[in-house]
């Protein structure tokens, strides 16, 4: 699953690439098992994706608003998104998708 909002790919983005950012998102044969083994300490210690349960995942929360409580939170994403419906936040569709990907178990 690749997504491309507005020219950014959020998959492989530098942003969650590096050595500073724990998630490292590369597409590579890992991914599942770092996005289904990674706990978000700034989101409550919930999994970025717990499968079955798409409202205890961090990857959700993130993307719909701010999760945590200040300073120690993860603002929303992408970065650019501010509002509901802005061309810079992920589609209606796309979260649709990645919700019901994780309510169905979130398989490879």
């Amino acid at each position: 699953m690749k997504f491309v909002i507005e020219n950014v790919t959020c998959f492989g983005a530098g942003c969650h690439n590096d050595e500073q950012n724990p998630l490292d998102l590369r597409v590579d044969g890992e991914l599942h098992a770092r996005l289904t083994s990674h706990i978000s300490k700034n989101c409550g210690n919930i999994p970025i994706v717990n499968p079955g349960k798409p409202e205890e995942s961090a990857l959700i929360k993130i993307l719909k608003g701010p999760c945590g409580v200040p300073p120690q939170n993860t603002p929303r994403m992408p970065p650019d998104c501010l509002n509901d419906g802005d061309s810079k936040c992920v589609p209606d569709n796309y979260m649709q998708a990645l919700t019901q990907w994780i309510a169905d178990g979130a398989r490879e």
